[in-house]
């Protein structure tokens, strides 16, 4: 059975009535039916302007494309109640009601709530579900609309809140492009109903928050959203260590984390990408499956950044012919981080530049149910492998069997590089020194990519330096040529370091 709360009204729980659900014959904000008291506190200003925050470019259109007004709503035009209120949703359901799924129950989200001809967008910890019959406790209980509308009316009523918009749901606005990931991954229960389904927006103005409730009422079932409209605190902090950036209170990662010492990542502008070499830190994270929030995650991006005074680069969606151009080879690296399909998601990128001349890039990925970043701080590369000469190979075959050479190849290619030719040098002394020396060439690549590429990749770079080889001079018979993919690491594909000594050609005698 459903856990329900109950709103305490002079130390008594508050019975719900039961009530008509007179559909509205047009869409109108609704005037509160008592003007504000003077000398009556104001809504709290932080939550107040949170509200507005997050309409603050925040534009949306319907699903056939057409925009969707943002309303404006002073809530200090709602007199101040001071009814004590227990949790989050702050009211019991009707007798014989229950939420037709598990509710969800975020830590911070918003949502768009029906005002006039538009919405109006309000954030804070939420509630929303799917109103029905509970089967469990009134098995032989019909649906009625009258009944949970005349109940919201009373409670919220009666607790000193007022309806400020009586209308249509218009379904539609919450399918729209911009809103699909994020109503989907968080309130679609709650507006999943009919297209023109009854609805009204009720608030609650209390002296440290505003309480906004929207109930749609269909003819089989009705949609709850509770919003507690509060200052929003952040739980993800700045470090001064890297990758700088924490998980919000909650998240967890869905994959392992990936750090690398040097590499590049591409980050969006809002006309090129910026390419940024240095050491990069790749992760995905979500939270439970009802508890996840979009905008949880980006407002403590934010907050994050806000304390380093950083620069936000771009927001939105990257245009689907710049995403298609990312390399293929950056997409299967860094799929878990920012997906192998950039322009689906909303991106948030911004640049840090610290006090010490160190400077960050942030590529934010917000998705339906998951979300995660790459950070990358901007360095020059450090060689570190270094020439293995003639008789070190040997002195390494004669004790070992294999030794691994610094071959260079062009990314996710077979092509040798340039940078290559002073070891190959090597290995072509070491076999003329010899002529009795056969040598297998084998490749391996980290476990980055598909398994399959990775081995046709591996066996395609071992016969680029066979061919090298025989091309000046040493017999084909003496050689030949095996790719073994990411099958045979020396080392943990967890870390750089790791992933880079397995990235190898060996030379192993036969």
């Amino acid at each position: 059975m459903q856990k329900r709360s109950r709103i305490w009204l002079g130390g008594a729980a508050l019975v719900l009535l039961a009530g008509c659900n007179r559909a509205p014959t047009g869409e109108q904000a609704v005037v509160p039916a008592a003007p504000s008291v003077a000398g009556e506190d104001a809504a709290p200003a932080a939550a107040a302007s949170a509200s507005s925050a997050a309409a603050d470019g925040a534009a949306v259109t319907d699903r056939d494309g057409k925009a969707v007004p943002l309303v404006p709503f002073d809530t200090s035009s709602v007199p101040l109640s001071d009814t004590a209120l227990g949790a989050l949703p702050f009211f019991s359901l009707p007798q014989g009601y229950a939420a037709q799924n598990a509710p969800n129950a975020r830590a911070w989200a918003r949502f768009p709530f029906r005002m006039g001809e538009g919405v109006h967008w309000v954030e804070g910890p939420s509630w929303s579900a799917r109103i029905v019959t509970d089967s469990k406790t009134a098995p032989d209980k019909a649906f009625s609309a009258l009944e949970v509308q005349r109940n919201f009316d009373g409670v919220i009523t009666a607790a000193g809140g007022r309806k400020v918009f009586e209308g249509k749901l218009l379904r539609d606005i919450y399918y729209g492009p911009q809103l699909e990931g994020e109503i989907g991954g968080g309130f679609i229960d709650a507006v999943n109903g009919e297209q023109e389904a009854p609805t009204t927006v009720y608030v609650l103005r209390q002296a440290n928050r505003s309480v906004w409730v929207q109930l749609a009422v269909d003819s089989n079932g009705a949609g709850l959203v509770v919003v507690d409209e509060v200052p929003f605190k952040a739980s993800a902090q700045w470090s001064d260590s890297f990758p700088h950036l924490s998980l919000p209170a909650g998240y967890r990662d869905r994959n392992k984390a990936q750090q690398r010492d040097f590499d590049a990542f591409p980050f969006w502008t809002g006309d090129h990408f910026e390419q940024v070499e240095g050491r990069t830190f790749a992760v995905d994270f979500d939270k439970g499956e009802r508890e996840y929030s979009m905008h949880e995650v980006r407002r403590n991006l934010a907050a994050m950044m806000a304390q380093v005074n950083a620069t936000q680069v771009f927001e939105g969606r990257i245009p689907r012919e710049a995403a298609e151009g990312v390399p293929k080879q950056v997409q299967s690296t860094y799929g878990d981080a920012a997906s192998y399909n950039w322009n689906t998601y909303d991106a948030v990128v911004y640049r840090v530049d610290l006090a010490d001349g160190r400077q960050v890039w942030v590529h934010a990925r917000l998705e339906y149910l998951s979300a995660g970043w790459v950070v990358a701080e901007r360095k020059g590369f450090t060689q570190t492998a270094t020439l293995l000469p003639a008789d070190t190979l040997k002195k390494k075959l004669d004790s070992d069997g294999r030794v691994a050479i610094q071959v260079n190849f062009a990314t996710d290619k077979a092509e040798i590089l340039p940078s290559s030719d002073p070891q190959l040098l090597q290995v072509l002394e070491l076999l003329r020194a010899d002529p009795s020396l056969k040598l297998s060439i084998e490749g391996h690549t980290d476990n980055s990519g598909a398994a399959a590429h990775n081995r046709s990749l591996s066996e395609d770079r071992a016969r680029s330096v066979l061919a090298v080889l025989t091309a000046r001079g040493i017999a084909a018979e003496r050689l030949q040529a095996a790719g073994f993919g990411a099958g045979t690491p020396v080392a943990d594909n967890g870390s750089e370091e790791g992933r880079a000594r397995n990235r190898r050609v060996e030379l192993v005698k036969r």
